[in-house]
């Protein structure tokens, strides 16, 4: 669960620590038993509940509960000790809740079995340390820790049995959607309850002579209900009930009488154990049936829906096959007029004829009790309008094995008839649409030529009349025989289907087919179109050839180079980019950087990929990679590539190991750093680079006190005169490095230091082409006479 904010949290813990308290001393009022726990322990219910629920945040509320409620057994300091044993008992049952029963108490037949095992299993260890604490601080005495024992595992268990099932089933009922709502029936069943428990309690024994008939009466409306109702109605039933003969047996009346208090309490466990088990079981099973009734009612949608998809209506006959039901827009009528056909069998229908086959072929099909696809019947309406409707139908038998009928789904073929017809009625003009065609053109009965265009016919160097009534196979070489044949056994759709024709005069070329199922004639053929693919595989070769250099090309550059698709997953890279990272020549293909490098760093790197291909250009940045020659330095290139229409495509990048380079960098730090030299540097643009301390240690000026050559001028040389004269001979100085071609030269001034005084300092300067490098001498102590400070 997400956490919550500290305030909300701590609220949390203590309602739950006041709720556990308040059933705590309520049980506690129901009957204590020698100082040791009551029969009925509802905090344990309580905590593992909420554990189960709410999870580790809320073990100090349990812990506070459960001390809260112990303590008037014992002191302050054993009832925190006992609240630490309860609240890790109510924590294992939490956890061993959770593992086994992911879906609730009542999730399968096998649930409230291990329901109960939980309860009993957790209730154990606190049953067995509650007592030895008490005896410990002298609560319990010694003769009296094996009954303490009992009573304090059975009284845990049951609070659990009846309290923790209330709490589950409630908020799965809350938390269901739609929401589950109690009903008048389950809040009268929690009223009668409520009165039983209490008249069996107190004059219970006014009704029935055998006390224990009295608390037996109580389970079949109990058990009804379970049946009847939400689990958690039978569980707060189970609640008020078993409350009520606690209240009874500790007080030693009610139906559930003994002659000691171990009695009394080992009685109410086994009501409450049978009454809790029953309810948990029944509610499983009632919740099974439910699940399942739901589940057929989602079957039988989903049938409607698929009928719905396939087809227009579905239609059932008996076993004299006359219609009996029919559900959709039947032969396209409204339901009022689809009433005539009720009862009367296909072939009185009036206005039906079939279009496909006879009624004596299709008579022959339900005699024999066959399924029938595809029956099409011609509808004629009164107003003289057609249609077309294809019917089909399997049959269907009884449970004892005896033919009752057929049944089956009906659509409106209309369209697609009409369609078959005029494409019967336009087959002279396919011959001329086919003859000025530049592919070409051939029909087959499935794998006897029986068209062919002129283009085709040429192709192959031979007449169209030398052509038709002819196999297939005359026309392609014996090795493409085989696979050609599977192909028509298979009645595939011939899609980029690649061969090899054979021409008359016995030269090779290869082809392109493309292929379909059609109507010619007034028959199902196939129709296909060749095209001569010489030129293009010709084409496909020299590009292999290209890409095949570009790859050798890539292989043979020293530097690692990547390029990725527009979605940032990964096309390529080079072996320079695979021996780098040690991974396999396919390893990254199809994955992003994201999949590739964990947390924020990969989420990082792929945001860089989209700004990269929202904003084009060419993008670089350091970058630390893990190799197999250990860690490495990389500076990294990337920049978009384009397809044919301009749009970017995706992306190239090549890394650039500048690992040796940032070694000598840092060793060359270090060594400004150690140097007994002032050292500074600038960029050409005026920015204070670097002053080493040593430099600071002669000037007092820290970087941040002269971030650029502007500010300098003005602190170290405060006079304006004097600051005008330096500056002067420093631009002398640098035009004339420059214009001589050398690139180092001496300047000297009095330099205004931090403390106030005045140096005299010769700075060897250095010009390299985007820095400026200068090493400061201080020859105060050497100028006759010395400048003032």
């Amino acid at each position: 669960m997400n956490a919550s904010p500290l305030p909300r949290l701590a609220i949390l813990n203590l309602l739950v620590a006041a709720v556990g308290a308040g059933l705590g001393q309520g049980c506690l009022l129901v009957g204590p038993h020698g100082g040791i726990l009551p029969a009925l322990w509802l905090p344990s219910g309580l905590g593992l509940a909420v554990l189960a629920l709410g999870g580790p945040r809320l073990l100090p509320g349990v812990w506070l509960a459960q001390a809260a409620a112990l303590l008037p057994l014992a002191g302050p300091v054993a009832a925190a000790v006992l609240g630490i044993g309860e609240a890790a008992a109510a924590w294992l049952g939490a956890v061993l809740l959770r593992r086994l029963l992911p879906q609730g108490v009542t999730q399968d037949m096998s649930a409230p079995a291990r329901f109960l095992a939980v309860a009993y299993g957790c209730a154990a260890p606190a049953g067995l340390v509650g007592p030895m604490v008490l005896r410990f601080f002298g609560a319990v005495p010694p003769g009296g820790i094996d009954a303490a024992i009992v009573a304090w595992w059975l009284g845990g268990a049951l609070g659990i049995a009846v309290l923790a099932p209330v709490i589950l089933a409630a908020h799965e009922a809350v938390s269901a959607r739609p929401r589950a709502a109690l009903g008048s029936a389950a809040l009268i069943g929690i009223a009668v309850a409520t009165a039983a428990g209490g008249i069996l309690t107190f004059s219970g024994h006014a009704l029935l002579a055998n006390p224990y008939l009295q608390s037996a009466l109580l389970l079949p409306p109990l058990l009804l209900l379970a049946m009847r109702c939400h689990p958690a109605v039978a569980a707060v039933l189970n609640l008020i009930l078993v409350a009520a003969l606690a209240y009874g047996a500790g007080g030693a009346f009610g139906p559930l009488l003994g002659a000691t208090p171990l009695e009394r309490d080992l009685a109410l466990h086994g009501f409450a154990l049978m009454s809790s088990a029953g309810v948990l079981f029944l509610a499983a099973h009632a919740q099974g049936v439910r699940r399942m009734a739901a589940a057929a009612k989602t079957g039988e949608e989903r049938f409607r829906r698929l009928i719905a998809l396939t087809s227009d209506w579905y239609w059932e006959q008996d076993d004299t096959l006359r219609f009996t039901r029919l559900e959709g827009a039947a032969f396209g009528d409204t339901p009022e007029l689809q009433s005539r056909f009720i009862g009367k069998r296909r072939e009185e229908l009036p206005g039906f004829e079939p279009y496909n086959m006879s009624w004596e072929a299709h008579q022959a099909d339900l005699d024999a009790r066959r399924v029938f696809q595809g029956l099409v019947l011609r509808y004629t309406r009164p107003e003289g309008r057609t249609s077309y409707y294809s019917v089909s139908g399997e049959p269907t038998y009884d449970a004892a094995g005896r033919f009752s009928g057929y049944r089956g789904v009906g659509r409106d073929v209309t369209p697609e008839i009409e369609s078959r017809e005029a494409l019967i009625a336009s087959e002279r003009q396919f011959h001329d649409v086919a003859d000025a065609t530049f592919e070409g053109l051939f029909v087959h009965d499935y794998g006897r030529i029986v068209f062919v265009n002129r283009a085709c016919a040429e192709m192959a160097g031979r007449s169209i009349e030398d052509m038709i009534g002819r196999p297939l196979l005359d026309f392609v070489p014996p090795e493409e025989h085989a696979r050609l044949i599977q192909s028509l056994a298979n009645n595939d759709a011939l899609t980029n289907y690649e061969t090899v024709g054979l021409a008359a005069d016995g030269h090779r070329f290869p082809v392109e087919a493309f292929g379909r199922p059609f109507v010619f004639q007034g028959k199902p053929m196939r129709v296909a179109a060749l095209r001569d693919i010489s030129d293009r595989l010709r084409t496909e070769a020299a590009l292999r050839a290209q890409i095949e250099f570009q790859r050798t090309l890539l292989d043979t550059l020293p530097n690692p180079v990547f390029y990725k698709d527009r979605e940032g997953r990964y096309l390529g890279y080079n072996r320079a980019f695979a021996d780098l990272l040690g991974i396999g020549p396919d390893e990254y293909i199809g994955k992003t950087v994201a999949d590739l490098v964990a947390g924020e760093r990969g989420h990082q790197l792929a945001a860089g990929d989209a700004a990269l291909f929202a904003n084009p250009c060419t993008q670089s940045y350091e970058e630390t990679v893990e190799t197999r020659r250990g860690r490495r330095d990389v500076m990294v290139y990337k920049d978009v590539f384009r397809d044919d229409k301009g749009e970017v495509a995706g992306l190239v990048g090549i890394f650039v190991d500048i690992t040796e380079r940032k070694k000598s960098e840092q060793r060359m730090r270090r060594f400004q750093e150690l140097s007994p030299a002032a050292i500074g540097i600038v960029s050409t643009a005026g920015e204070v680079i670097y002053m080493n301390p040593a430099a600071f240690e002669l000037f007092g000026y820290r970087i941040e006190e002269v971030p650029n050559m502007e500010v300098w001028w003005q602190v170290a040389y405060p006079d304006p005169v004097y600051r005008a004269d330096r500056y002067a001979a420093w631009i002398a100085a640098v035009e004339a490095t420059l214009r001589e071609g050398r690139y180092m030269f001496r300047f000297e001034g009095r330099v205004h230091c931090m403390d106030g005084r005045d140096r005299w300092i010769e700075t060897m300067v250095s010009l390299g082409e985007d820095e400026i490098f200068m090493i400061f001498t201080d020859l105060t102590d050497y100028i006759v006479p010395p400048i003032a400070a």
